[in-house]
């Protein structure tokens, strides 16, 4: 199945669940940094959800904030990952 197969299939099944997108969700924590998985559609940035919730993460582990570092993207699946370091 093609990717653009795969996109229009997301986006069908976005579309008739109320358009109510997943929360970020935490994938890896360190102690010194956090990856927040999001879905990625138009853009990869990361969206002020993620960073509330590495920043959750970050203060939870005893540190005072969290900042964004980078982001890679999985075309495959439609999901960004996104590094924050926990400062």
């Amino acid at each position: 199945m093609g990717l653009i197969m795969k996109y229009a299939l997301l986006c069908a099944a976005l579309l008739t669940s109320a358009c109510v997108l997943p929360p970020p969700v935490v994938a890896d924590y360190n102690g010194d940094s956090v990856k927040v998985v999001t879905i990625a559609f138009d853009s990869t940035e990361p969206t002020p959800e993620a960073a509330a919730e590495a920043t959750r993460i970050c203060k939870a582990g005893g540190k005072s904030r969290a900042e964004y570092a980078s982001t890679r993207v999985n075309t495959n699946t439609a999901e960004a990952t996104h590094l924050y370091l926990c400062l």
